[in-house]
């Protein structure tokens, strides 16, 4: 769809992406087989990289954040330091 709105043809966006034709009609038809990168660059080349940015956002992760909360400790303590009189 966004290949569409751009009004570009596959090669072209392969072209832009640096990919080949055959990659990015298995990009488009959602093949697994294909690598990350594929799927990147074609996002990449479209100008959606604020898209790749949200893949590795900590903050969407709500599952991550919901399982780090019950693995916090309930209290933290600290150690008194001693001083030993040296500056």
């Amino acid at each position: 769809m966004a290949r569409k709105r751009r009004r570009l043809t596959l090669r072209e966006l392969a072209s832009k992406a640096g990919i080949s034709y055959d990659t990015a009609r298995a990009v488009e038809a959602g093949n697994l087989q294909t690598g990350l990168g594929a799927y990147l660059a074609m996002l990449w080349a479209m100008g959606l990289e604020s898209e790749i940015q949200m893949f590795a956002d900590p903050e969407r992760d709500e599952e991550g954040k919901q399982l780090e909360l019950t693995r916090l400790p309930q209290r933290v303590r600290h150690s008194k330091e001693r001083f030993d009189g040296e500056f």
